[in-house]
């Protein structure tokens, strides 16, 4: 993108760092615009390479737990330590004063207005209104959702953008999509890594491996998952399972199914591109996905996948021409099941494979960063006019 004019941008975000979705997202898109820009970032805490072109501002942060303190805290530090002499105010936290908001998850509102019964709703209004937690995030979720002609949100998702507007009435035009893009780190063939790791990982040579990564297991689909996979014996392949999070109810559910020897967990897993690489097919029937970057991962680094709909995965919705097996309903075992024994077929696989890794070459961070860089340059027109 042509730059016409170097701009002062403050980036809002509370842990500039490499580990979690929205975290990463920040990081990866900062990286590029500081590389065009004078970028400010204001966190409470950092990581750098060592070559980052970005000047950091360092926000008090008082408490860990609760966590809407620290919330309060950040809003209130950020709000008096950036002056008019920026002109552009990128946040990624929840926060009162900004330019563009990337919306990493959907609204804090969305446990009240998804009850479907008038008492459920009456009777969750009322636990909020004795929560200092809810009262917090609910007082920030709607300035921040404030109609302002001078503002841009930025939804990572469709679906992350309806469910805003499903909770504050705001227009179309003061939204973009920018989806989370993939690292060109991940196209590259690591066929030394591969040999390593599933000889580490006693992966016999004609022995497949399933591979899932997530943190939140239930959320991401993990019950089903092993359920399905207890369908499937005898199956000549294991899941390996990488993601933090307590697995010991998910050990016992694997033993109770007959599964014990055919699911590996691996915890939380440093280099996630060396275990992509050791993989033969990336499985992620996760329920409830803004997007989801690791299957766009997955996909770059030559895995077939099988993953969750439009309807419960953000990514989804950028895999339009059959290059993932999409389950229609993640909570079923045996669509799950049945989509495993699809790829037990070599020949699929590859073509699977094929498809996606072309896909996810068309989504990559310097498209988001290219897309949040026009948004800037709408919101200081709207400013000027």
């Amino acid at each position: 993108m042509h730059i016409e004019k170097k701009r002062k941008v403050v980036v809002l975000v509370r842990r500039f760092i490499t580990t979690g979705g929205a975290e990463r997202y920040a990081v990866e898109v900062t990286r590029r615009i500081a590389m065009m820009h004078e970028v400010h970032v204001f966190a409470q805490e950092w990581t750098t390479e060592g070559n980052e072109n970005i000047s950091f501002h360092k926000i008090p942060k008082y408490f860990n737990s609760p966590r809407f303190l620290n919330a309060l805290v950040y809003d209130f530090f950020t709000r008096r330590q950036i002056d008019a002499s920026f002109e552009i105010v990128h946040s990624h936290e929840r926060v009162r004063k900004f330019d563009l908001l990337t919306i990493h998850c959907p609204c804090f509102k969305t446990y009240i207005t998804r009850k479907k019964l008038k008492i459920s709703k009456w009777l969750a209004y009322l636990s909020a209104a004795i929560s200092p937690r809810k009262i917090a995030y609910l007082w920030l979720e709607k300035i921040q959702f404030t109609e302002n002609p001078q503002r841009l949100w930025l939804a990572v998702s469709n679906s992350v953008k309806a469910n805003v507007q499903e909770n504050y009435a705001l227009p179309d035009e003061n939204f973009r999509i920018t989806y989370p893009g993939v690292s060109a780190d991940f196209n590259k063939t690591r066929s030394e890594s591969r040999s390593a790791g599933r000889l580490k990982l006693g992966i016999a040579e004609n022995e497949l491996a399933v591979l899932f990564v997530g943190s939140e297991f239930k959320r991401k689909g993990l019950d089903a998952l092993l359920r399905g996979v207890a369908l499937t014996r005898p199956a000549p392949f294991r899941l390996f399972v990488a993601g933090g999070g307590d697995s010991r109810s998910y050990e016992s559910m694997a033993e109770q199914l007959g599964i014990k020897n055919q699911v590996v967990f691996l915890g939380l897993v440093s280099g996630i591109e060396n275990l992509y690489a050791l993989a033969d097919i990336f499985i992620l029937p996760t329920l409830n996905d803004p997007f989801g970057m690791s299957i766009i991962e997955a996909m770059a680094s030559g895995l077939p996948v099988i993953t969750s709909s439009a309807l419960y995965n953000g990514c989804a919705e950028t895999i339009r021409n059959g290059e993932a097996l999409l389950l229609e309903h993640p909570q079923d075992p045996e669509q799950i099941a049945n989509a495993l024994n699809k790829l037990l077929d070599g020949n699929y696989r590859q073509e699977l494979s094929r498809l996606g890794k072309a896909l996810a070459q068309q989504i990559t961070w310097e498209n988001t960063a290219s897309q949040t860089l026009a948004a800037y340059e709408s919101v200081i027109n709207a400013k000027s006019t």
